[in-house]
């Protein structure tokens, strides 16, 4: 019986370093680290703009968020719907531009709005309870007047389409 739980816990960990180098060589094969892949895309206003805006609505495309892009369209963004409405922070490590995020309550009110340098570990968050964030190119709000108490009209159906 001894032989037989040491040859399950060899064999266990023979399974979780196989892996781990499955982890690593596909690391390695992205150096520059992990790329959303496509997400849906929606269409939104900010106030009188409108907006095309990638919906990160699930645990992993909302860790990954916009890292590692170089660019971002000129009235393009990425909306983020969380869980649940409260405090939400965000972060700009692995992220190669800089933006802004404007952190909404459930009515898609904006709570307030953050400049966020590309590369930080600086930590952005919501004034108040958020639902949603739109990240955008930096100085996107300010160049249209935009402020805290604009509102994000973003379909219903969307707040409800989440993980």
């Amino acid at each position: 019986m001894h032989f037989d739980l040491i040859n399950q816990y060899h064999s266990t960990f023979r399974f979780a370093l196989a892996m781990t180098a499955l982890g690593l060589a596909s690391c390695a094969s992205n150096a520059a680290g992990p790329v959303q892949s496509q997400l849906p895309t929606l269409q939104m206003r900010v106030g009188q703009h409108d907006v095309k805006a990638e919906l990160a609505n699930t645990d992993l495309s909302r860790q990954i968020g916009l890292m590692n892009r170089k660019e971002l369209g000129k009235n393009s963004g990425m909306l983020f719907v969380f869980k649940r409405s409260e405090t939400q922070c965000m972060w700009m490590k692995n992220t190669l531009i800089d933006l802004d995020v404007a952190f909404a309550d459930p009515n898609g009110t904006i709570l307030n709005i953050e400049q966020m340098k590309a590369g930080t570990s600086d930590i952005h968050c919501s004034s108040g309870n958020a639902k949603i964030a739109l990240e955008m190119n930096r100085g996107w709000f300010s160049t249209r007047g935009i402020e805290a108490g604009e509102k994000l009209h973003v379909p219903e159906r969307v707040l409800e389409t989440m993980e």
